[in-house]
Order: C-alpha cells, then structure tokens, then sequence
C-alpha cells in the first residue's frame, strides 16, 4: 500500500513537493516554538534549578526570586535544629551594578552566599570564593566585562572585586546579569543588615523527602514561607506565566503552526482525489473495498509525515546547535510531542479526502 501511495504521489511531483514544504515548515515551526517557550521557562527558574539547595525559606510575602522579601537569619539556627537538615545558610541578594572597561555600567544581581559551605552557588562552576572580596561572573557576560579572567578585577556596587571563577546555566530572563559572591560583601554593596536574608538555603542528609523536611519547617517557622525545590520551580514557572502572555504567545504559535501544515496537507489530498476522480471510480468499479481505499490515502498521509517532519526536526536541530544565544531547550518529551502533533495534522488532514472518496459513484466511469 506505501508502495503504490508513493507512487501517486510521484506522479505529481510539484503538488507533492509543495505539500512536503508545508509539513516541514509545520513541523519545525512548533518545535521552534515549543523549545523557546521551554527555553524561556527555564530562564526563569534558572537561579533555583542551579543553586544546590534542596529547601527554601523566604518571606512571607514571596512569589518569584524576583518578588520577594526578607528574613531573619536566626531562621537558619532553627533550620539546622530541624531533623533531616544536614545545614542551613543564609542567602543575600539585591540589584546592582558592575562597571564595563568602556565605563557603563550594567544591571546585575548580586547573590552572597556563605561561607564555609557556599550553599547557593551554580553546580556548574569553576573557581571558587575562598579569599577576600571575590566573585563569580556567568561565562557568557564575560565579553561584556573584557572577556575577563581569573585574578581581574571588577568594580561592582562601587566595591572592587576580584574574579575567582565563572559559572554556567544560571541565566536571567530579565535586562540584568547574575554575579555570586560572599555574603557579607553582599551586605556591605546592597545596605542589608547583619540580622537579615533574602533566604535560607537548605540542603538535606541524603535520603531525606524534601516534602517532608519543607513540613516539618513550615511547622517552626510559621511566618514564613519554605518551599521544597521543586515547589519553588513551579511557584517561580506559575507566577510568570500569570503576570506575562508569554505562555499564550507560544502556545499560540505552535498550534498555528500545526494547523498550517494541516491545511496543506489537506488541500493537496484533496485535489488530487478531486484530480483522480475518475481513477477511484475505476478502482471501486473493479471491486476495491471502501477499506483499502482509506488505507491507501491514510498511506499518502503517513509518507507526508514522515519525510515532512523528519526534515523540519533536523532543520530544527541544525538551528539549535547554531543558534546559541536563543534560548531553546529540546527535552526528548517534547520532540515526541512534535512528533506527535505532526502525525496528527497530517491524519486529521486527509479526513476531507477520505470523505470525498467515499462519495464518489463508480458509475461515473461509464458516462461521458
């Protein structure tokens, strides 16, 4: 049966062409959309995906990382007294700026940490804060900053700071850069007292339920907010999509998407059942059954799909890989999803096809 659709379908190569143009754009164009979108969320909940802490204490009034307020730091000494907590520090973090060799000075956020355990800082890092007066600057800002290397130094929050290493996958949504580093260098540059934090970073004995461990310090510190991480995520992910249309924008797109490439699917199966009318007549009138015909578009539907949107994924990946400073994330879920989608407009589409096949008269071939 594939063997003859793709015949059918070589006998108009131009149509055919068109329509393969059409499931190759579809298809891309969702998984284009989909991977921003995700790549978007991500940046949103890239402080909390890159710290390793696995509990998170914040103010009551706490909605995003952005939207936040602070606490006392005695939480922490509570924290630590808490089963399951292998430690508890405090966490400092505020909007600055850091000068460029040019003289502008860009928006950052600096995040201190403290010492000795640093709980807050990206997994994925190099160098460290041991020493005075250090910081950590993303890889990716370091142009902006004369691609600077370890031992230079930076004047941020009018205080001079030495790099001692860069970190990777913590990157802002936002018109502003990520910079860590001591807590009280942090305090000092952002006016924070000594008896205050932006939050308490816990990390758990191995084997612990976070869920369990965010109960039990809810329970001891009431007028606050403890979040595990994967509660943090998806309050940070809920609160951005509620206050942005970032989520409808896309959404939006990829339907589009599928639905464009369903209606070129579906016109050129259409027509060319409206072109071979005469031919299905034929078929029926030799005693092909209704079943093998549907089999026969469903098969041209399929080959469609599969050389339409085995191309768009690689038009995609070949994008990806290039396009660097887009924000694209392609989890394998998601490619299934396109996938999916593809196959489905594709079927979807020749319903019309099927409809006007299954109307044609076979007496049709005897008339004139």
């Amino acid at each position: 049966m594939l063997l003859t659709a793709l015949r059918m379908l070589l006998d108009q190569p131009s149509k055919s062409l068109g329509t393969l143009l059409g499931v190759v754009v579809s298809t891309f164009l969702m998984a284009q959309q989909l991977a921003t979108f995700l790549g978007i969320l991500g940046r949103v909940a890239a402080f909390v995906d890159g710290a390793d802490v696995d509990v998170w204490i914040a103010s009551a009034t706490t909605e995003d990382t952005d939207i936040t307020g602070t606490v006392p730091t005695r939480y922490a000494a509570i924290a630590r007294g808490t089963e399951g907590v292998a430690s508890a520090s405090t966490i400092v973090q505020g909007m600055s700026r850091a000068a460029r060799p040019d003289g502008v000075r860009e928006l950052v956020k600096v995040v201190g940490v403290e010492a000795p355990r640093f709980v807050g800082l990206p997994a994925n890092r190099t160098g460290d804060l041991t020493g005075p007066s250090r910081v950590l600057v993303s890889r990716a800002d370091r142009p902006l900053y004369g691609d600077a290397a370890l031992g230079d130094r930076l004047e941020v929050g009018g205080r001079t700071l030495v790099v001692g290493g860069f970190f990777d996958g913590v990157d802002p949504h936002g018109n502003y850069a990520y910079m860590f580093t001591d807590v009280h260098e942090a305090r000092a540059m952002l006016g924070m007292s000594a008896d205050r934090a932006t939050f308490i970073g816990v990390t758990l004995e191995p084997g612990r339920d976070a869920g369990a461990v965010a109960e039990a310090l809810r329970a001891r510190t009431p007028e606050a907010r403890v979040f595990a991480r994967s509660q943090f995520r998806a309050a940070v992910v809920q609160y951005f999509m509620a206050r942005t249309p970032v989520g409808v924008v896309f959404g939006m797109g990829a339907f589009v998407a599928a639905l464009v490439g369903s209606l070129v699917v579906g016109v050129t199966m259409f027509s060319s059942v409206v072109d071979r009318t005469r031919d299905f007549a034929t078929l029926i009138a030799m005693g092909a059954r209704r079943r093998e015909l549907l089999s026969l578009l469903l098969a041209q539907a399929v080959l469609f799909f599969a050389v339409g949107a085995t191309v768009g994924l690689l038009a995609f990946a070949v994008v990806k890989v290039h396009a660097t400073s887009a924000p694209m994330l392609a989890p394998p879920w998601m490619i299934a999803a396109v996938t999916f989608g593809s196959l489905a407009s594709c079927l979807l589409a020749s319903i019309a096809a099927v409809r006007r096949v299954l109307s044609i008269d076979p007496a049709i071939v005897f008339k004139g």
